[in-house]
């Protein structure tokens, strides 16, 4: 499932101009004269030209007011940086109601943009939503992580088939002889360890020098351990090695997978996509002055 989000503007090459510069979106293509596909966040946005009093819908009389209104749906922006985020759409038309907000799981800011639509600023701290969550598991037993070696590559692509299935039987792409050979492309045992708890594998990573900074090829925790805190403990290591070393690190993931919403939640933004896959990057920390 994939959710379009619609927005009626009354000028649309106004609103394109508009999200473009509050917001980094890119126009995707024209879809007629009057409405236009709007890129680079993780649902597509269409903007529609649809003129001030004109009937919202046909089954009710309520006009189109682009004066500020409100309405049970809106846009939740989420950035690394609320404050220049919100600085940037406001240079941009957008109308700041109330200033960013600091709260258990990160800071907000309310908006509206120039037709009167509510939009929310939204900069993740810490576990973010996590923190809100009700039931949440026990945190993960203690870990550990033995290094790989050649004669593992079949175990550790047993682990890699069944971490990602689901995700691939969902997108039509499950193929274990696809799955065999990206595995056998990337693979340096040297850089890739397993997950063990409680002596049992669950899962295993595979961290290796890139440029000048370090790729995540693989980070995989199978189904039944999944949801226990495992994945993000394993990753919580890897970002604090890198943080000691002042290094950058890459990942990709499959598009339409909850790895993305996984990787974003710990610092990742994205830096490019392809048909199947979705670059990010953890930017280095900043030097201590």
């Amino acid at each position: 499932m994939k959710f379009l989000i619609n927005i009626d503007v009354p000028d649309l090459e106004h609103a394109i101009g508009f999200y473009q510069r509050a917001f980094g979106l890119t126009l995707g293509r024209r879809l007629g004269p009057a409405a236009a596909e709007m890129l680079g966040a993780d649902a597509p946005i269409y903007l529609l030209e649809k003129a001030a009093g004109t009937p919202a819908a046909g089954a009710t009389r309520q006009p189109r007011d682009y004066a500020r209104h409100w309405t049970p749906v809106h846009l939740d922006v989420v950035v690394d940086d609320v404050d220049r985020a919100v600085a940037q759409a406001v240079a941009a038309g957008a109308h700041l109601e109330d200033p960013a907000a600091t709260h258990a799981w990160g800071r907000i800011a309310h908006l509206s943009d120039p037709y009167g639509h509510g939009i929310c600023i939204v900069q993740f701290l810490g576990q973010g939503y996590d923190a809100l969550a009700l039931n949440e598991p026990a945190a993960p037993r203690a870990l550990r992580f033995p290094s790989a070696a050649d004669a593992d590559f079949e175990a550790l692509l047993a682990l890699r088939i069944d971490a990602m299935r689901e995700s691939l039987e969902r997108l039509g792409r499950f193929d274990p002889a696809r799955a065999r050979s990206r595995l056998r492309d990337t693979f340096r045992p040297e850089c890739t360890w397993f997950i063990e708890q409680d002596g049992h594998r669950v899962g295993f990573y595979a961290v290796r020098p890139d440029g000048d900074g370090l790729r995540l090829d693989h980070l995989y925790v199978q189904p039944a351990s999944q949801g226990q805190g495992v994945g993000g403990q394993v990753m919580r290591m890897i970002l604090e090695d890198a943080d000691s070393r002042g290094l950058p690190v890459a990942v990709g993931a499959l598009r339409d997978s909850d790895s993305n919403r996984f990787y974003r939640r710990h610092g990742f933004v994205q830096t490019g996509a392809s048909e199947w896959d979705i670059d990010y990057l953890r930017p280095a920390p900043a030097p201590r002055r």
